[in-house]
């Protein structure tokens, strides 16, 4: 039952930090106009595009712990989740 609990918790804490994450980089993003063009701070990365940069500058350690957040809760709520006796 424990195991269900955490898993619980660990889904449910990785699918908000991603989201959020991902709110928090669209939000950046309407702040970033232009392209950078030699060092012009506020500018964007062109190979990334307005949304990469943004994401690339909000961090991608967040959607690192979201991925191992997600596979910690799914591996607890398969492990925790009772047998079925037929």
């Amino acid at each position: 039952m424990k195991k269900l609990i955490i898993g619980s918790v660990f889904f449910i804490s990785s699918i908000v930090l991603f989201g959020m994450t991902l709110i928090s980089a669209s939000i950046y993003s309407l702040y970033i106009t232009t392209p950078d063009i030699d060092g012009y701070i506020g500018g964007y990365d062109r190979s990334l595009g307005v949304y990469g940069t943004a994401l690339k500058e909000v961090g991608i350690m967040p959607l690192f712990m979201s991925m191992v957040l997600l596979i910690a809760g799914i591996y607890l709520l398969v492990k925790g989740w009772p047998a079925r006796s037929e």
